[in-house]
């Protein structure tokens, strides 16, 4: 049976692995990175917002060719920034 000075020992000594685990993960983030996933992603939903407005104008614009490539702009923004985002992190968990 052990004493209660042996399992706090124990315990402590489990609480200095978790945390030299977790300074080392945070080491291998890239801030710079995850910042420009963002900003990836806020650029796609301003693309959005400009196709809608843009379609709401009546002005002479083909607006089949604005959807589709404002859209695939959109698609590749968002691809990018999130393949940014999840490079940021290291550990394959997508955190958007």
């Amino acid at each position: 049976m052990s004493t209660r000075r042996e399992r706090a020992k124990a315990h402590n000594s489990q609480q200095g692995k978790l945390a030299t685990v977790t300074i080392a993960s945070k080491k291998n983030e890239h801030p710079i990175a995850k910042k420009m996933g963002d900003f990836f992603i806020d650029v796609a939903k301003l693309i959005i917002g400009g196709v809608i407005l843009a379609g709401l104008m009546k002005q002479g614009i083909d607006y089949l060719l604005l959807f589709w490539l404002g859209m695939t702009i959109v698609f590749v923004f968002v691809a990018f920034g999130i393949y940014l985002i999840n490079f940021a992190n290291k550990d394959g968990n997508i955190k958007v």
